[in-house]
């Protein structure tokens, strides 16, 4: 099995998984988006940075531009195996949150946890 493939067929299992975890019936304080960034984990990383050069960092993207590419990957105007699966089950409100999330978190936000200090 290629390199590729078997990094996709780990993605998507990842995937999978955490698209599994049920949301807690108690009121959370983290901010909207947090909870359904839990589908991203497995590709862009737990803080919206990518551990694999072959999936975009999240973190610290402009919002408009993030929800355009979700829009363009729902609409199937861009297409990813991985990706556009993902983005044809998100809402409108889903998209618009996920992508302010990943705007105000910072782009720094996941180096320390990889052991990069800023």
């Amino acid at each position: 099995m290629s390199t590729a493939r078997t990094v996709t067929s780990a993605a998507a299992a990842a995937m999978l998984s955490a698209a599994s975890v049920a949301p807690s019936a108690q009121p959370s304080a983290e901010p909207a988006g947090a909870t359904k960034s839990l589908r991203c984990v497995a590709c862009h990383g737990p803080s919206g940075i990518s551990p694999n050069p072959t999936f975009p960092h999240l973190a610290g993207q402009n919002a408009t531009y993030l929800e355009i590419q979700l829009e363009n990957f729902k609409s199937g105007e861009r297409y990813h195996p991985l990706m556009t699966p993902v983005a044809q089950e998100l809402s409108r409100e889903d998209i618009a949150e996920l992508a302010r999330y990943f705007s105000r978190i910072g782009p720094l936000a996941g180096l320390s946890s990889m052991g990069t200090e800023p």
